[in-house]
């Protein structure tokens, strides 16, 4: 009969039973754990975001930019434009009252013209031509200020650009052939603009 004592204890355990136990996996991470992952796939997460933001609105800034730019541009060169025909008006304006308040002048440059000639074929021409011609003077004088000069006397190389020719005459003995014998009407120019051309009889070209 086997003792008691031989008997092994129900509830004792032996070290092989524990060491055969293995050890349940946490099913948690810890608490500290935890906590320093995820803020940090969370942080990365709303960096990229912002930085997406950041980009589009980069791309929104220069395409405005680009706009304001063209805007700029097109305003300037509308006001240059603007500016030049505005200049071009007053200068033609200019030049066109000028032409007008040049024509009685002329009218009255051509009546002394007449009275001289008629004058100095008169038999005692002393008593009017110094009066005419000093009126003639200081008519010349008041158009060269407004820079008018007269183009066309006798003796003056024909040039079709600035003078008409009514008739040409006969080359005569001391004449240059194709200049000016005649001015009926003398012609003005203000600046490099032709504003009357002179009407005026031109000596022929040798063998003509």
């Amino acid at each position: 009969m086997r003792r008691d004592e031989d008997r092994p204890d129900e509830g004792a355990h032996t070290t092989e039973q524990y060491a055969n136990v293995e050890s349940p996996e946490p099913e948690f991470e810890f608490a500290d754990q935890a906590g320093a992952t995820a803020p940090a796939g969370d942080e990365a997460e709303i960096l990229r975001e912002e930085l997406g933001r950041a980009v589009e609105q980069v791309g929104r800034l220069e395409a405005d930019l680009r706009e304001a730019e063209d805007r700029y541009l097109r305003a300037r060169a509308e006001q240059d434009t603007m500016r030049r025909r505005l200049q071009g008006e007053a200068e033609l304006a200019r030049a066109e009252g000028v032409a007008s308040a040049l024509a009685p002048s002329l009218n009255v440059f051509d009546d002394l013209e007449r009275a001289l000639d008629a004058a100095e074929r008169a038999a005692d021409p002393g008593s009017i031509v110094p009066g005419v011609r000093a009126v003639q003077s200081a008519l010349l004088r008041n158009l060269a200020a407004l820079d008018v000069r007269l183009v066309g006397v006798p003796g003056e190389r024909f040039d079709p650009n600035l003078h008409e020719a009514l008739t040409v005459v006969q080359l005569r003995p001391g004449a240059e052939p194709g200049t000016i014998d005649q001015v009926f009407e003398a012609g003005f120019m203000q600046g490099d603009q032709l504003v009357r051309v002179a009407r005026v009889t031109v000596f022929a070209d040798e063998g003509s």
